[in-house]
């Protein structure tokens, strides 16, 4: 399928097997050498988008860009998705980064951080996520989003939205909980993401707390304005590394205060007591202290939420594309300057 959006002609490739996480297409893998471009830039992200990648560049001889969404996580999920991520480590991840020409990280903590950036750090730089401003500047009020989710009884929403995984950590929210509504009873925790939803139900059940919190399962894109516009507070007290979840820059392009944990590198969006408070990781004494207090003082919850919205409009999209247009540029120009 073929899309053209002003001068540009966009491809796009079906999958005909999906296994696991990753969607297998043949077109992907053939089709694009039959166009000529001056660029290959891959996302690091799904395994046969990569290989398809790989193949264009050595068959035609083009300079590769790289985006670094994170490195690939070798301890969890099931076996075979194990199995799958160990070999790609192993036998893919060297050959992509060695070939780029520019490796792009959406925050520099991340280099550190990284299993495999640090070898190549000379050729890495920043470039943050985007985030599209006015998909999450609606016009319906917060009581007109609640009730359209069905959440208008609470006073206070505290909304977690990202996949229900353990390193995204829920299990530390939900454990919050029972001393937030010591003092703050009539507040709901959203829950807004699919994963091991469950498995998390459960947990609130253990606690006690299953009174307190909605689960919604996978939220479609068109819905997550809502969510977001109906809450007081987003939540992300990841327990692992992130390099820069999408969620944050929505949150904020949302006007949210955030309590976060103290991962490195969420420092490229949150200051501390500025646009969010960050807790310590693993916390959950922490984060109920943090939640607690924005409960509390309300102005600073909506100073806050306003810094928050300031500070997205640096990570705007065509602020963001231009970066990657000055890289594009550079990138050809060295190419043809060593040519002579």
């Amino acid at each position: 399928m073929v899309e053209e959006h002003g001068k540009m002609l966009v491809h796009f490739y079906k999958s005909f097997l999906r296994v696991g996480i990753t969607n297998i297409s043949w077109q992907l893998l053939s089709d694009p050498l039959n166009y000529d471009v001056d660029i290959v830039h891959i996302h690091f992200d799904l395994l046969s988008s990569i290989i398809a990648g790989l193949r264009y560049v050595k068959r035609r001889r083009k300079p590769l860009i790289v985006t670094w969404h994170g490195d690939w996580v070798e301890n969890y999920g099931s076996i075979i998705r194990r199995i799958g991520v160990y070999l790609s480590n192993k036998y893919i991840v060297g050959r992509l980064l060695s070939r780029a020409e520019v490796i792009v990280t959406p925050s520099r903590y991340y280099i550190e951080e990284s299993k495999f950036l640090k070898k190549y750090k000379k050729k890495v730089v920043e470039i943050p996520n985007g985030v599209d401003l006015e998909a999450f500047n609606i016009s319906h009020s917060k009581h007109e989003c609640r009730k359209i989710l069905g959440l208008n009884n609470a006073e206070k929403i505290v909304l977690f939205l990202s996949t229900l995984y353990p390193l995204k950590g829920p299990q530390i929210l939900l454990k919050a909980i029972p001393e937030i509504i010591k003092e703050h009873k009539n507040t709901l925790f959203v829950f807004a993401g699919g994963g091991y939803v469950e498995k998390y139900k459960k947990l609130s059940e253990k606690i006690r707390v299953q009174n307190y919190v909605k689960f919604t399962g996978y939220v479609f894109d068109d819905l997550k304005p809502y969510y977001y516009k109906a809450a007081d507070i987003f939540v992300l007290p990841s327990t692992e590394v992130e390099v820069f979840p999408l969620v944050l820059l929505e949150a904020s392009a949302s006007g949210l205060p955030m309590v976060v944990s103290d991962l490195n590198t969420f420092k490229s969006i949150i200051e501390d007591g500025y646009n969010g408070i960050v807790t310590k990781r693993g916390g959950s004494r922490s984060l109920a202290d943090a939640i607690i207090y924005l409960l509390e003082n309300e102005d600073t919850c909506r100073k806050m939420g306003e810094r928050s919205r300031e500070k997205a409009r640096d990570y705007s999209w065509d602020k963001i594309a231009e970066k990657y247009e000055e890289i594009y540029e550079d990138v050809i120009s060295y190419l043809m300057s060593d040519a002579t």
